[in-house]
């Protein structure tokens, strides 16, 4: 079997091949997007808002990286998150994108509270 029929979760031997969530270097297993047939979160909105949580994140990231370093910083804004609304057919899963959600902004908090202590 090749590489794209496993990655694609084509059968394999009578037994479908799933996939699973990508794991980072870090060991932290990072949410797959699925993609639901029937309702789901708009893709376009999910994706907005996942990179508002992302920018937030790296920022914050820099920032205690000059926290750190004795250069000055300044705190980063909040990220105005919009839960995505619904569509009827071909959305994101919405339990996976809540997963997702959830995850960077407990990291953006836990980021946020180093660089107010």
């Amino acid at each position: 079997m090749g590489f794209f029929s496993r990655l694609f979760g084509s059968e394999n031997g009578g037994e479908s091949v799933k996939s699973t969530p990508v794991q980072s270097a870090g060991g932290m297993g990072m949410p797959m997007l699925r993609t639901s047939r029937s309702g789901g979160y708009d893709k376009r909105e999910t994706l907005m808002m996942l990179d508002r949580l992302t920018t937030e994140k790296i920022m914050l990231e820099e920032a205690l990286a000059a926290k750190n370093s004795g250069a000055p910083y300044q705190m980063p804004p909040e990220a105005d998150i919009i839960t995505p609304s619904t569509v009827k057919m071909g959305g994101f899963n919405e339990d996976d994108v809540n997963e997702y959600a959830e995850s960077l902004a407990a990291e953006n908090a836990s980021l946020r509270a180093g660089l107010l202590g």
